[in-house]
């Protein structure tokens, strides 16, 4: 009976030694092992969460990037289309236009009559209006001076100096000189042209290509 009762206290002694290790040792390992995991878990869900924001960024600038690429691209190939239109416009204006132009006012200044008509305009303005100088006329190089000066008013061939005209180095059309006032009155196919085609090809452009303006 004092054996048992002996054996049964050292049980208990052994027990609370045990318990006070449990408490001391065990369980604030438990308990620093649950805040480690506790911790990792935090860890990784904010760096989880971070990680997707992340990946939002990245995926708007990357959105982003490519919209401005995209633009640039857009801007570069408008503007490519513009040049290349405005090229051909004025490839087309330059064949249809301009040398038809050139073409029409060549042969229609070169018409002796026309040249003689314009010598005698011109001649009887400048007398009309009162003004006295010395004229002489110049005309085209590929007409006769003869056929223009067969046709040319007695009046307006006695105010010329040579009673007559003489041929200039131009193609087309006529220039009167007033030498007194040192004064030229180009009636010329270039200054023709140049005159023309202000304001012809407004409405070339506006019949061929729809657009309005020069």
């Amino acid at each position: 009976m004092v054996i048992m009762e002996k054996f049964e206290k050292g049980q208990d002694k052994i027990q609370k030694i045990c318990d006070t290790l449990r408490k001391e040792t065990l369980e604030p390992a438990r308990q620093e092992a649950q805040e480690i995991i506790a911790e990792a878990h935090a860890k990784a869900a904010k760096i989880i969460k971070e990680a997707e924001q992340q990946a939002v960024t990245l995926h708007a600038q990357a959105r982003k990037s490519i919209e401005q690429e995209r633009n640039v691209f857009q801007s570069s190939l408008e503007q490519a289309a513009r040049q290349g239109l405005e090229s051909l416009r004025q490839s087309i204006e330059h064949k249809l236009f301009n040398e038809e132009l050139e073409g029409l006012l060549e042969k229609q200044t070169a018409d002796p009559k026309l040249i003689a008509n314009v010598v005698n305009a011109i001649v009887e303005a400048v007398q009309k209006e009162g003004i006295s100088s010395n004229l002489s006329a110049v005309i085209s190089k590929r007409v006769s001076p003869e056929q223009v000066n067969a046709l040319l008013l007695e009046n307006v061939k006695s105010k010329l100096n040579e009673k007559g005209v003489t041929l200039g180095n131009f193609s087309g059309g006529a220039e009167v000189k007033l030498h007194g006032k040192r004064l030229t009155i180009d009636i010329t196919d270039q200054t023709l042209k140049e005159l023309l085609a202000g304001y012809a090809r407004k409405d070339f452009r506006q019949l061929i290509f729809g657009i309005k303006g020069g």
